[in-house]
């Protein structure tokens, strides 16, 4: 499986957000309409379609960092 760094994945994410289309971008990348669409989740979810740390203490302080940034 190929892996992509968080930052083609934000800039992914925001132009699927600009243009409106997401076939469009992932067939420009070169891309599954499946991953855009997993990484437009995971950016929902969490603010960002980077991954949470796999690291506990790490993951719970990104959390909480989320939230007191709203």
């Amino acid at each position: 499986m190929k892996q992509y760094d968080d930052k083609f994945k934000e800039q992914v994410v925001k132009e699927c957000q600009e243009i409106g289309n997401i076939s469009l971008v992932a067939r420009r990348y070169e891309l599954s309409k499946t991953t855009v669409y997993g990484w437009i989740k995971a950016s929902r979810k969490r603010g960002s379609a980077a991954p949470l740390p796999r690291d506990k203490d790490n993951r719970v302080k990104e959390l909480v960092q989320g939230l007191t940034a709203y």
